[in-house]
């Protein structure tokens, strides 16, 4: 039997990491980086994470970059909320699609009405039904303004 001893002994030859002390690495640094993500998304603000039927508001637009008469679409899952600013203190949230068709609503600002493309049916700026084959009003939502965002709540 020939052995063959290294400067510090003849086990100097087995320096290289084993198996088991691989996968306690493997492990360790898995748990590390879990640990890592969980606490970014503790931290972050959770706005990728929402569920919108759930929510009990709806974040429309800074106010400034909301100007008077202007109108904006946003929806709240699957539904489109039509969102108008009336004066600078006065806004207005009705469903965004017409009950009759489905059509998305339009608002026009100088004759102060809301329209169905679609269908011709013309609502006031309360909702209701003023002109055109449908009697239904339109749903409306609560609008408010809070640290100068404009938020719709839920009916």
């Amino acid at each position: 039997m020939h052995e063959t001893a290294g400067p510090n002994g003849p086990d100097d030859a087995s320096t290289g990491l084993g198996f088991n002390e691989l996968l306690l690495g493997a492990v360790i640094t898995f748990m590390v980086v879990s640990l890592a993500l969980a606490g970014v998304f503790y931290l972050r603000p959770g706005e990728h994470l929402e569920i919108p039927e759930v929510q009990p508001v709806v974040r429309v637009a800074a106010e400034p970059d909301f100007p008077i008469g202007a109108s904006r679409l946003v929806r709240w899952g699957d539904r489109p909320i039509l969102v108008v600013r009336q004066t600078d203190e006065r806004f207005l949230a009705v469903q965004g699609t017409a009950p009759i068709d489905g059509c998305l609503l339009q608002w026009e600002p100088d004759a102060l009405r809301i329209v169905s493309p679609c269908s011709y049916v013309v609502y006031d700026v309360d909702g209701s039904a003023v002109a055109g084959l449908s009697t239904q009003p339109l749903q409306r939502y609560p609008v408010f303004v809070r640290d100068g965002i404009v938020y719709v709540a839920r009916s």
